[in-house]
């Protein structure tokens, strides 16, 4: 009401001067100065480019955990002031105070540095595993006015794969490696069969950007990248939701023994978990090796030389899947079939009649040529002795033969053994040894040995018993002087008289010598044969000398 008052009392004076004026009276004027005051608003930045950030950051480029995501921009203020860009959780910012940076009321990503008006400004932000998979961001450009600083809004946003959210992409889980070669409690593999290897891993990623996860198996520790290992490779998985597998193909020929592997597993963009890399351990079983084939004598029958070794070779082709180099013994037993390889299958067992055991073999030279050969070729050398037992018709063992079976170890002692599948004979053997000379001593016209007492020793020195075929020469002085063959007498006893002895002749002739079967080369089977001479009246004086003929006649089965 008051200043109603006053502004209708101005009026009247004002109306009071105005007529005086026009009455011709001559007004008195008073004046004063008056004081203008106005308050000039600080203009904001306008930003001009941008914001965007320097990389895209959406969905299907997402930006990993550890990585530096810079936001960029270019504004301008129309007081060529520097400013800030400063990054914002929320659109929300405060500017700041006495050219102080501005901050985010909602929390910042990042602020830059003081900027010059149209000079591009940024600010980065290194994404932590914390972050979210999506993230808001408002951009707003504060100038850095001392008394006045004033900042740009709302926030932007930007636009496209370069504008808010960005997307970060975390690492995925993996917390174990399984295999079925071993690893574990499992029983391995074995050559030319297959391990499976499964990582236990996924990526929680999974509201938008739907991320796979890769497995990469490794057998060296040179790294990996979702595109392969660095060094040797074992198997790649393709990308799967959860639990990634890959397999392997075992060699068919692969040395046995427990494998180390690195296991590295990688999202859908290439990101490798932080848990890489994870370490197992495969197994590739020792499995048995295998004799495929063997040969006794080449599948001859023998013949064994008299009194002496023969040397039967027996030959075999081995086969290892863990490599012919994984085979530490291979040998060979000879026997005769009724006894058996069971009974023939130690040295403790040997007998040089009918067993001869563990006789070492060698591998035969231009064979197992290295670790992915399977196979390798053995030479056995057996010496069988002259008084191994004869198989052959018309012996003690017409319906048996001589088998062969080869045995190998490997070096973790598993073993095959496998019998010749067709034996072969050991023929008879006729042969003897007898004493060289029959000396008669000097002897007068009409003396004799009376009884016989000159002696001739036959050993078997083949494989029978022995009855012995005797026939003779004259005896001459080499001039007109003959001792007629019949002169000279003989007897299978000792003592005989002289008259009571069988005389010799030219023709051979056998006789019951009964030698019996050698068994043993150290004391050999003999027999005696006694003999007597007479020198006849009417011959001169002189050395007479003939020869004596004793033949080997296998004896009677009864008697050897």
């Amino acid at each position: 009401m008051r200043n109603l008052r006053i502004n209708k009392l101005n009026l009247l004076t004002n109306l009071i001067i105005l007529g005086m004026f026009l009455a011709g009276f001559k007004a008195v004027v008073f004046a004063e100065t008056v004081i203008t005051i106005v308050t000039a608003g600080n203009a904001s930045p306008v930003i001009t480019s941008g914001p965007e950030t320097s990389t895209p950051s959406d969905g299907n480029n997402p930006i990993n955990v550890g990585a530096d995501l810079t936001f960029q921009t270019i504004a301008t203020d129309a007081s060529a002031e520097d400013y800030y860009l400063i990054i914002c959780k929320t659109d929300a910012v405060v500017p700041g105070v006495g050219g102080a940076p501005p901050t985010c009321s909602g929390g910042s990503w990042c602020v830059s540095l003081v900027t010059d008006s149209g000079v591009q400004a940024s600010c980065t932000y290194t994404t932590q595993n914390s972050d979210p998979e999506s993230n808001e961001w408002y951009a707003f450009v504060c100038d850095n006015n001392a008394t006045y600083a004033s900042c740009s809004s709302p926030g932007a946003t930007g636009t496209g794969s370069t504008g808010s959210p960005f997307k970060v992409n975390h690492d995925p889980n993996f917390s174990s490696i399984t295999d079925d070669g071993g690893g574990g409690a499992d029983s391995g593999s074995n050559p030319g069969g297959t391990i499976t290897f499964t990582g236990t891993s996924n990526d929680d990623d999974v509201d938008s950007l739907q991320d796979t996860v890769k497995l990469v198996v490794c057998a060296d520790t040179m790294g990996a990248t979702a595109s392969g290992c660095s060094g040797v490779e074992l198997c790649t998985s393709v990308y799967t939701a959860s639990n990634p597998t890959c397999q392997i193909n075992i060699p068919n020929v692969a040395p046995d023994g427990n494998y180390n592997y690195y296991a590295y597993v990688f999202d859908s963009h290439g990101f490798a978990s932080l848990s890489n890399y994870v370490t197992g351990t495969y197994t590739i079983n020792n499995v048995a090796p295998t004799v495929v084939s063997l040969f006794l004598n080449n599948s001859l029958n023998i013949s064994l030389a008299e009194g002496v070794t023969t040397t039967v070779p027996v030959t075999a082709t081995v086969r290892d899947y863990n490599s012919c180099q994984d085979i530490t013994t291979a040998e060979t037993s000879v026997y005769r079939s009724d006894i058996g390889y069971p009974a023939c299958d130690t040295n403790a067992l040997d007998n040089d009649n009918y067993c001869y055991a563990q006789v070492t073999c060698t591998v035969t030279g231009g064979t197992c040529t290295g670790s992915t050969d399977e196979f390798a070729d053995y030479n056995c050398s057996v010496d069988m002795q002259y008084h191994a037992d004869p198989t052959f018709t018309d012996s003690l063992f017409p319906l048996e033969n001589w088998l062969s079976t080869v045995k190998v170890i490997d070096d973790n002692s598993q073993s095959h053994d496998l019998e010749v599948s067709a034996g072969v004979e050991v023929l008879t053997t006729n042969a003897l040894d007898v004493t060289s000379v029959i000396n008669y001593g000097s002897l007068n016209i009409g003396d004799k040995n009376d009884p016989l007492d000159k002696i001739t020793v036959v050993t078997a020195t083949g494989n029978v018993g022995l009855d012995q075929e005797l026939a003779g020469t004259d005896m001459t002085d080499g001039g007109s002087g003959v001792i007629g063959v019949n002169y000279q007498k003989h007897s299978l006893t000792s003592g005989t008289a002289y008259a009571s002895g069988i005389s010799l002749t030219t023709v051979l002739t056998e006789y019951e010598l009964n030698v019996p079967k050698t068994t043993s080369s150290v004391a050999p089977e003999t027999k005696n044969t006694w003999w007597g001479l007479e020198i006849p009246l009417g011959i001169p004086p002189g050395v007479y000398t003939g020869t004596n003929t004793v033949t080997a006649v296998k004896g009677e089965l009864a008697e050897w």
